[in-house]
């Protein structure tokens, strides 16, 4: 890995050192929309485009987005970050509209990198209580701060798209 290149979170990243030790991340935040619409939009192309690669100091370009959503099927995100085109894709490990996603998450700067992303929504009243768990793989154990950094930042555009 170059070091003009960015990791599968959108930091800067130095080459991978040998595995450390796989890694847990946890984040909640609270949407102000139903659990269905908070759902639609981790899986709607038009609005993942919207939240997902936009959010970060190194705002991407979404340049294409595409998704077959079942349980087996894959996404491929291609995003421009200042002339890098970098892929994340993965697959649909679990779907419980509107309830439970569960996907595998790779970059095309670390392919061999894979870790599982786990977004539950639990509707409150007229709001959703959305809890993140990121199984980190053990090789980016290094990059876990700048990961929670990138997907709280995610989670905190998600829920300004509900504001009223």
């Amino acid at each position: 890995m170059t070091s003009n290149q960015l990791s599968m979170f959108e930091e800067p990243s130095a080459p991978l050192q040998p595995a450390g030790k796989a890694t847990t991340i946890n984040l909640s935040k609270t949407i102000n929309a139903s659990s269905q619409q908070a759902f639609d939009h981790w899986l709607i192309p038009v609005f993942i485009g919207d939240w997902m690669f936009t959010a970060h100091a190194q705002q991407g370009k979404v340049v294409s987005l595409e998704n077959e959503v079942r349980k087996g099927g894959t996404f491929c995100f291609t995003i421009d970050y200042k002339g890098l085109e970098i892929i994340h894709n993965g697959e649909y490990l679990e779907l419980d509209i509107p309830n439970k996603l569960v996907f595998s998450w790779r970059s095309s700067t670390q392919p061999n990198c894979e870790s599982k992303v786990t977004a539950q929504f639990q509707e409150v009243g007229n709001k959703t209580r959305l809890k993140l768990t990121i199984k980190l793989a053990a090789e980016l154990y290094d990059q876990k701060d700048a990961v929670k950094k990138a997907w709280t930042s995610r989670c905190s555009a998600l829920a300004a798209k509900f504001k009223m």
